[in-house]
């Protein structure tokens, strides 16, 4: 490029993120044309128009991150999108007009009433679950703890319904377990003992008289902290927040109540829902207790791995419900984006986040996500889609894609069971066109929109867990670098779709930035057994016994978009075929 006309662009881009005077932009520019770079001392002078003081080191780490910024946006121009290609965001003005501040409540319940009385009855009914027990489901023994413990959904409201257990005793029993393992585990920010308590009772006393909610009436869980429940704190994983009481009810957490699941505990969530750090510990996974739990879901994947609790919430934005539950060998289901209301839930990216269930059974995930799922006057982008337990499953008729240099050992054994078994097996090929990193400018923008009171407020980074660099580089980012992001996940978005429609589901795969920046719902599934490599013990005891621990395997299923339901059924298959093993760690 000529060096006049280099200087130009950069004035108009300058100009654009509204940095100083003409006469600065216009020196700025020349300095950067002439180097080709942006410098720590470019980073100086222009650092007030983000009303931020910056260290010499964060100067020079933000100099960096706004060279390759610019670098992603030239990628980006390099697209040459089509005229008529719009940003995956849609304006819908109705939506709020329709549902203004002062009548939410009222259309927030009877959205939420509608589909509730016929969610659990729509996706799994009892007859089924029944026939599923007598085929040869895991017994219970209802005297032994850890039996108990890892039992499913199906397993538990069948004993509810027979007389063999209460809710109150199963209650009891995991929140004895969560104060038990906790000082190990640090998975608990808040014991919700008394509310699940009367919780359990007034389950116990409906079922009695005849009033049966569904599967999870009487069922215990926990919440991932950052679903508000007032009058409890909802930290974030944040320090200066951990007496914060966020006053309106998330609407999964509200749904959940409806539908007679006992609420456990506040479960931790690494720092503004990232990794497994926060501000009072660091979570573990119960496998492994030298090692972190992963995140964000941190909190909930290792409760449910370890027995704590029945099933648990979990959200993801990019990674925080399949990392954690990869990590901690338990079902993780990571719905389609707009299956489920995000109202109540902290805000990481609005374009990204997603709510979901985890549990230690596949089909439980399906039951769990049948309860909480639907639109909601609080949530735009929420919308009412079938979810059906698929009656006429039969795996010779199932087509399974995969990307085959991307299969993990325990992904290549399931391979070859389904194949056995009859399955087509469909190799798949996504385009490579669109490159993903130009396009992670959504989710840097919006959590640092989301959270810049926090961002100007605190003193240092470390309270902000790993988010204060990427909250720094987004003080500098373009409105038109965001809008064009936008576009090309609409490209993203459809060509990714094209190819999943191939398949039924599509086994293993590198996928995590590219399925959620389209939305595409994935699940985690435990299956098979594996032995581990590290001991969960220091004990001399018990280092001959854990020299041969074992531990499940799990793999990672991807469906198109809303194929919810058919990513439950084959995950349920594979469990029954290939059933984990064993049921909890070493010692819990």
């Amino acid at each position: 490029m000529h060096r006049s006309s280099s200087r130009r662009v950069w004035i108009a881009q300058l100009s654009s993120m509204g940095i100083g005077s003409l006469a600065f932009q216009r020196a700025l520019a020349h300095q950067v044309s002439l180097a080709n770079a942006v410098s720590s001392e470019m980073i100086r002078d222009a650092q007030w128009i983000a009303d931020i003081e910056l260290t010499e080191a964060e100067q020079t780490l933000l100099a960096k991150q706004i060279q390759s910024q610019l670098e992603n946006e030239r990628k980006l121009r390099a697209l040459n999108i089509n005229v008529d290609v719009g940003p995956a965001l849609a304006f819908v003005p109705y939506f709020f007009a329709e549902n203004l501040p002062e009548q939410i409540e009222e259309h927030a319940t009877q959205s939420a009433a509608g589909p509730a009385a016929t969610r659990n009855a729509s996706w799994f009914t009892r007859q089924e679950a029944e026939h599923r027990l007598a085929a040869g489901a895991q017994a219970v023994d209802w005297q032994d703890e850890r039996t108990m413990a890892a039992s499913g959904i199906v397993q538990q409201a069948r004993a509810l319904r027979s007389g063999q257990i209460t809710s109150r005793r199963l209650t009891e029993l995991y929140l004895e377990r969560l104060k038990r393992f906790d000082p190990e585990l640090r998975c608990v920010v808040t014991l919700t003992e008394e509310l699940a308590l009367e919780q359990a009772a007034q389950a116990d006393q409906e079922l009695s008289d005849g009033k049966d909610r569904g599967f999870l009436h009487g069922i215990p869980w926990g919440a991932k902290d950052i679903l508000a429940v007032p009058p409890y704190p909802t930290t974030w994983g944040v320090g200066a927040y951990r007496d914060t009481v966020r006053p309106n009810l998330a609407t999964v957490v509200r749904r959940l109540n409806e539908a007679g699941a006992v609420m456990l505990a506040k479960l931790s969530v690494g720092t503004l829902a990232m990794g497994d750090q926060w501000y009072d510990a660091t979570t573990k996974n119960p496998w492994n207790l030298q090692q972190g739990s992963s995140g964000s879901s941190a909190g909930s994947c290792s409760a449910v791995a370890a027995g704590l609790c029945t099933f648990a919430i979990g959200t993801e934005t990019l990674g925080s419900i399949v990392s954690p539950a990869r990590r901690c060998r338990v079902m993780g289901l990571r719905p389609s984006f707009g299956r489920v209301s995000r109202y109540g839930c902290m805000t990481l990216a609005w374009s990204m986040d997603k709510i979901g269930p985890i549990a230690r059974h596949a089909i439980d995930c399906g039951i769990i996500l049948a309860a909480i799922q639907g639109s909601d006057a609080r949530d735009p982008t929420v919308v009412d889609r079938p979810l059906e337990w698929p009656a006429d499953f039969e795996v010779t008729k199932l087509r399974v894609g995969y990307v085959e240099s991307e299969l993990s050992p325990a992904e290549k054994l399931v391979f070859e069971m389904l194949e056995a078994q009859g399955a087509k097996m469909i190799p798949l090929v996504f385009p490579q066109s669109i490159p993903l990193q130009p396009l992670m400018v959504g989710l840097d923008v919006e959590s640092a929109a989301m959270h810049d009171p926090l961002f100007r407020e605190v003193q240092s980074d470390s309270e902000l867990g790993r988010w204060g660099p990427s909250f720094r580089e987004s003080q500098f980012a373009r409105g038109i670098h965001y809008v064009q992001s936008m576009r090309a996940r609409t490209l993203l978005i459809q060509e990714t779709e094209r190819v999943l429609r191939n398949v039924d589901v599509m086994l293993g795969g590198d996928d995590l930035t590219r399925t959620n920046l389209t939305g595409h719902p994935s699940m985690v599934v435990r299956t098979g057994t594996e032995k581990m490599q590290n001991s969960n013990r220091n004990s001399e005891a018990a280092s001959s016994e854990l020299a041969a621990a074992t531990a499940p395997s799990t793999i990672k299923l991807t469906a198109k978009y809303f194929g919810d339901s058919q990513l439950v059924a084959v995950a349920d298959f594979v469990q029954q075929q290939m059933p984990a093993s064993p049921e909890l760690p070493t010692g819990m």
